[in-house]
């Protein structure tokens, strides 16, 4: 009988010290009224509540480089104006909700970098689909795969900091 106690114990604290907010951890719907890039959209839920989300697992080109301008216009033509379902899975720094997006049963998200205008973020990202869907637009050659030497926005980002 100490076992199921000490288990809710450990249970008890454990939610204590890595808090569960239940704003990172639903299902959001919604109509989309703002693409601000790539991989950054703006959700007018049922209530009338704007939301900015962060797409999860991938990072688009920065508006500035090559193909930054593409993929922003690739995310508006596949869903803004649409009703949209969001697969909250976290918040970052900035208080942007991250998630997956999806229009009916597709994966945007994945979709961007199927269709290469985006980078499997490995870095925030252990979805080895999205791996595998950015070696298949390597091999055809899609989207910014086009290109010789494409530059990952983050490598972009940190050479332009430094610049700075």
């Amino acid at each position: 009988m100490v076992y199921p106690f000490f288990r809710c114990v450990v249970l008890f604290f454990l939610l204590i010290i890595f808090p569960v907010s239940p704003a990172d951890a639903r299902m959001l719907e919604g109509r989309v009224v703002g693409v601000r890039d790539g991989d950054t959209i703006e959700l007018l839920d049922a209530v009338r509540e704007r939301h900015v989300i962060r797409l999860a697992h991938i990072d688009t080109p920065e508006k500035a480089q090559p193909y930054g301008g593409k993929a922003k216009q690739y995310v508006s033509s596949l869903i803004f104006g649409k009703a949209v379902r969001i697969e909250v899975t976290d918040r970052d720094r900035y208080g942007r909700l991250i998630g997956v997006v999806y229009i009916g049963g597709t994966n945007v998200n994945l979709q961007l970098v199927r269709q290469g205008y985006a980078w499997w973020y490995r870095e925030y990202s252990r979805d080895v689909s999205y791996g595998r869907s950015e070696l298949d637009a390597f091999e055809r050659r899609s989207g910014l795969w086009a290109d010789s030497r494409p530059v990952p926005p983050w490598e972009w980002r940190r050479k332009k900091r430094a610049a700075s």
